[in-house]
């Protein structure tokens, strides 16, 4: 089991990114034990979730965190959310202002486990806590401000850069499309994976004169995605990042050059997750040289594999006896950045399997 030591100073900043092959979540220290956190995934050694499992092991008290945001319905960013959202009360809610509209309430309703035969766990996840946690759930959306107050002596504001206007219209229309006509009558048993993911929520949080973007799974498509925020006004007025979560896990869809020269600072701290899922790996070999280039403080969570770890006759007798086996090692691990006041860089601390990229 992880050992992640004691909790940030009062005054000491902190980005914490969890993430085996697969799954994504995020704990922000704001200061003065004030937390945000983002997206949820299950820490595979003990099967909680994992920003749950690390709060508690450094002593966050449950009042501490003041704010939980899904970035988007999918799988690996949302295991284990309801179970957060349950155990803080008194944090407020924040999701894709997508979900306001009927027809992706629908969508999600459908595949929540209702109308279907098997449950997709991102859509059963994200609809149970708008069901039960009405009152503290709020839609987020480009300008919309998430958190704010004056904290260890800064001025800390979490604003989301996203969904566009645009980017929403362009999800309604793609939700409607699969939502059943009826109950029970469609095919599918899972929800689908509807492309392209315009709806996620990136956020960012300003420290007076620092910040931190948290690029979600977010791609680049124009005025839907990361060209119209790296050109907006208001993104552009913003304090640029010296830390970034880089988003859709590395991969060429979720980059553009633009989030590089004018939402973050030259050579950011730049902190991933793997996704491995299928025949999909993330990042590639030519992502993580093309993130290289850009930064050579980039970090990820894991180098998990679903390469077999068996064996050659352990793996055969294994064959034998199932088709299509697949022996995955999750590879579970952590990257944390502090910051106290008047340093000059974030301190970097791996956790697990985590590496340097």
């Amino acid at each position: 089991m992880i050992n992640y030591g004691s909790a940030p100073a009062i005054d000491e900043l902190e980005i914490t990114i969890f993430g085996p092959g697969f799954g994504e979540a995020v704990a922000i220290h704001l200061g003065e034990n004030s937390w945000l956190l983002v997206d949820s995934c299950i820490n595979p050694e003990n099967n909680e979730p994992a920003t749950r499992h690390y709060l508690d092991s450094i002593g966050v008290a449950d009042p501490s965190v003041k704010v939980i945001v899904a970035s988007h319905w999918h799988d690996d960013h949302v295991r284990g959310l309801s179970e957060l959202a349950n155990r803080y009360p008194s944090a407020e809610f924040y999701y894709s202002s997508v979900f306001n509209e009927k027809e992706c309430l629908a969508f999600l309703k459908a595949y929540s486990g209702d109308d279907s035969l098997q449950l997709s766990k991102g859509t059963q996840e994200l609809a149970a806590v708008l069901e039960t946690h009405t009152s503290r759930c709020f839609p987020a959306h480009h300008k919309v401000v998430v958190f704010e107050a004056n904290i260890a002596g800064r001025s800390v504001i979490v604003r989301a850069f996203s969904p566009t206007p645009a980017a929403a219209r362009q999800c309604i229309a793609h939700f409607a499309q699969y939502v059943p006509k009826a109950a029970g009558v469609d095919p599918r048993n899972h929800a689908p994976d509807v492309q392209p993911n315009a709806e996620s929520v990136v956020l960012h949080i300003e420290f007076g004169d620092d910040a931190i973007l948290l690029g979600s799974d977010l791609e680049d498509q124009g005025e839907r995605g990361w060209q119209m925020l790296t050109e907006s006004s208001y993104c552009l007025s913003k304090q640029k990042a010296s830390a970034y979560k880089v988003a859709h896990h590395g991969s060429k869809s979720g980059d553009h050059t633009n989030i590089w020269s004018n939402l973050l600072i030259g050579a950011p701290h730049a902190v991933m997750t793997p996704f491995h899922w299928g025949g999909n790996r993330l990042p590639t070999d030519l992502d993580r040289a093309r993130i290289q280039g850009y930064t050579s403080k980039a970090h990820i969570s894991s180098n998990g594999t679903s390469r077999p770890t068996l064996s050659g006759d352990q793996l055969k007798t294994a064959s034998r006896l199932c088709n299509k086996l697949v022996r995955r090692n999750p590879a579970f691990g952590a990257v944390r950045l502090r910051r106290k006041p008047g340093d000059i860089d974030w301190s970097v601390e791996l956790f697990g399997h985590a590496s340097k990229l």
